[in-house]
């Protein structure tokens, strides 16, 4: 680690590269310690740079989206971060929509939507990026990402460039293969359907009023805690109402009162209370009805037991 923080002016890098950044600064929770080597590569160039130094210097990576769907520990990330926001194309090739990682979802759902186009307008409204939605095969509202996407472009840590097609049976609710293959996604291309635009507009607001009217909004949160499971017969907010623990806190932290499946930090919540609070509702769960939840949000960095 110190060889590469000692020498990070020598990565000759486009885009930004700072050392010791607090991650709480690009997390919808706003919790996080500070990164030991944080870069925001503005091209391929620069991406296949820092995962090649990465990996010569064994250096573990992480790369964020928008930050949505993490708890970065308050004791920080002693790694790399990749920042993948300019990497934020948004094109037509041969009748498919292609999208940059780094690019906001909401942004890419309502721009192709307002142009008539139907590919990702039941995502409008959620937080993240293209790459974090592709990593976690985001769904809601009955469809997943998996179900449009037609390819995917991703950088392995030599710098190589890989086109994947996709395989239906490489994707899951709330599983991808990324979560294991280390790659880092660059851009991906999506199927598309022509639609009225007034339509899709219209149908996108709904959802992001629905979204609001859950309190999707309304504290610092990374949306959904836990997810759901049908074997259990209901969503595990439903579990977590039925053992009245909306409103149950850990410190900083609480269930929001509005939403059982929704943690909030709303008293200046560490790390810790909020992971302590995921671990505490999972385990009074299944103590009380034998459901034990799995977590949605990704913990990551450098927790202390």
């Amino acid at each position: 680690m110190a060889k590469i923080t000692e020498s990070s002016d020598k990565f000759n890098i486009e885009g930004i590269h700072l050392v010791s950044e607090p991650l709480w600064r690009h997390t919808s929770l706003l919790v996080g310690g500070p990164a030991a080597f944080y870069a925001v590569p503005t091209e391929e160039a620069d991406l296949r740079t820092l995962l090649r130094a990465a990996t010569a210097c064994d250096m573990k990576k992480l790369i964020l989206g928008g930050g949505s769907n993490i708890l970065v520990a308050d004791e920080g990330f002693s790694g790399l971060v990749v920042d993948t926001r300019s990497f934020n194309e948004y094109r037509m090739e041969e009748n498919l929509l292609v999208l940059g990682a780094g690019l906001d979802v909401t942004e890419a759902a309502w721009k192709s939507g307002c142009a008539g186009i139907a590919a990702l307008d039941f995502l409008f409204g959620m937080p993240g990026t293209v790459g974090g939605a592709l990593w976690m095969n985001a769904r809601c509202y009955g469809s997943e990402i998996a179900d449009v996407l037609v390819w995917v472009e991703t950088m392995d840590d030599e710098g190589n460039i890989n086109r994947e097609m996709v395989r239906p049976e490489d994707w899951d609710y709330k599983k991808s293969p990324f979560q294991n293959n280390g790659a880092t996604i660059i851009r991906a291309a999506f199927a598309i359907k022509e639609s009225d635009p007034k339509k899709l507009k219209s149908a996108m607001l709904e959802r992001r009023n629905d979204r609001e009217s859950k309190g999707h909004y309304r504290s610092p949160c990374a949306g959904s805690a836990f997810k759901n499971n049908r074997e259990f017969g209901v969503p595990s907010g439903k579990l977590i109402d039925r053992c009245g623990l909306r409103g149950h806190r850990v410190g900083g932290a609480s269930i929001a009162p509005w939403h059982g499946n929704i943690i909030i930090n709303d008293r200046g919540a560490s790390a810790r209370d909020l992971r302590n609070l995921m671990i505490d509702v999972r385990h009074q769960v299944q103590e009380s009805t034998g459901c034990r939840m799995e977590m949605e949000i990704l913990c990551v960095g450098d927790w202390r037991e």
